[in-house]
């Protein structure tokens, strides 16, 4: 059946009864997303590659960039879509075909391809995730949604038509490979101790259990001027606890408006400006709306290691010249709550030193915020690779802003914490509980 779903506007992902929550929940549904169908175009003995076609009737004209499935499941398989790096024009009431969305699934990645087989055999999948797009808007109107990084968010979970070949001796053909392929799988889910649970790997299920009362999300925030006008602006990143104390975040909590080329170009063009002392930074469980500390309130103080990197950008359109903005992915660049009452508990378990000193990570596991159908916040893992990339961590597909902040955890434990769409930072040795072993 086709899935026909409502999108609206957001500013950030929403956690329900705060304030800054209520600040951020002027939505405005602006159309329909339909996925027509998926259809696999490519099969052999190394990978299968997946199309995924989508179409929009907008109820408003509107121009969204940067588009991406984020997470995406395919019949409960966490699989990873190419982003489509282009401007997407949408027309008020006109039926719009997108561009495709493809994902490529390397058998080496996997450890079961029955959700595959099922996909083919009963012609129809079962797609869970996110469809995420940036809004194409000026300066101050993104300040009418407190943020300058508005999106439409899509939550996905529905089955769709899926199709291979044109004829049953195709599907037959491609069955076949996927048989032979499952029992090599098998034999190495074994091995490594990665028995899939309910189409998830069993560790990253465990981890989710261990994270939730150290996984955090990190509200920062300030206030701009634009004419007579004062409005608040939000970022949302993931913090978690290594220690008792101590709150792991990314270093853009600590100062956002020095990581934003779009409002320091708007700033230096004099369309807006900082309102003094209005930084502030809010503390919530992630996934839930219960606040547990302000910075304002003196609930934890805010501690930086490393020193970002600062870079020229060009003109951004908000201003003449090019502005410097600070690096999100810059190496040992993080920022530490120190919580003034600690927890009993010593926080997420940190990787032995040999394996935060590999150059190469098979199985890493980062969480991200999503709102399922119902607009209800929730948190999940999901896995991934990663490499050894000089003094970063990058991880083998790209996510988005939704899992910034986010630790990246092996099965042996916490190796870095995720700064941007493909790079992540090592742990400085200062960082660490006492008596860790720390890479030198």
């Amino acid at each position: 059946m086709k899935a026909v779903l409502r999108f609206a506007v957001i500013g950030t992902v929403l956690l329900a009864t705060t304030g800054w929550a209520q600040s951020l929940g002027q939505t405005q549904a602006i159309g329909t997303l339909q996925v027509k169908e998926i259809n696999v175009v490519e099969i052999d003995t190394s990978h299968v590659k997946v199309a995924v076609d989508l179409a929009m009737t907008p109820a408003e004209s509107v121009t969204l960039n940067n588009m991406r499935l984020c997470p995406l499941s395919l019949n409960r398989m966490p699989v990873f879509a190419e982003p489509l790096n282009q401007e997407i024009v949408l027309r008020k009431g006109v039926v719009t075909a997108l561009p495709p969305v493809y994902v490529t699934v390397l058998f080496r990645d996997l450890y079961t391809v029955k959700p595959l087989s099922d996909m083919i055999e009963e012609q129809k999948v079962h797609v869970d995730g996110e469809l995420v797009a940036e809004i194409r808007l000026n300066v101050i109107d993104k300040l009418t949604l407190n943020t300058l990084h508005p999106k439409v968010a899509i939550a996905i979970d529905q089955d769709v038509p899926a199709e291979i070949g044109s004829n049953g001796l195709e599907r037959t053909a491609a069955l076949g490979i996927l048989s032979a392929i499952e029992t090599g799988l098998e034999a190495k889910a074994v091995a490594g101790n990665y028995i899939p649970t309910g189409g998830r790997l069993a560790w990253i299920r465990v981890l989710e259990g261990q994270a939730k009362p150290n996984l955090f999300t990190v509200v920062s925030s300030y206030s701009v001027m634009h004419g007579e006008q004062k409005t608040a602006v939000y970022l949302l990143e993931f913090g978690f606890r290594i220690g008792p104390d101590s709150v792991v975040t990314p270093a853009e909590a600590q100062a956002p408006w020095k990581y934003d080329a779009e409002y320091l170009g708007a700033a230096r063009a004099g369309a807006v400006s900082m309102v003094k002392n209005s930084y502030d930074v809010e503390l919530y469980p992630a996934g839930t709306g219960d606040r547990i500390g302000e910075l304002s309130h003196k609930d934890f103080a805010v501690e930086t290691f490393g020193t970002p990197i600062a870079d020229h950008v060009a003109e951004t359109g908000s201003g003449p010249g090019p502005v410097t903005v600070s690096r999100r992915a810059s190496p040992s660049s993080l920022a530490v709550l120190k919580l003034r009452a600690p927890a009993s508990t010593p926080g997420l378990t940190v990787a032995p030193a040999a394996v935060a000193a590999q150059d190469h990570w098979d199985q890493v596991a980062v969480f991200r915020r999503r709102n399922d159908a119902a607009g209800r916040p929730f948190v999940e893992a999901f896995g991934l690779s990663a490499r050894r990339d000089g003094q970063t961590i990058r991880l083998s597909e790209p996510i988005d802003s939704a899992v910034f902040g986010s630790p990246i955890v092996t099965p042996d434990g916490v190796i870095g914490i995720v700064q941007d769409e493909r790079v992540g930072a090592f742990l400085p040795a200062e960082m660490y509980p006492p008596g860790a072993l720390v890479a030198k």
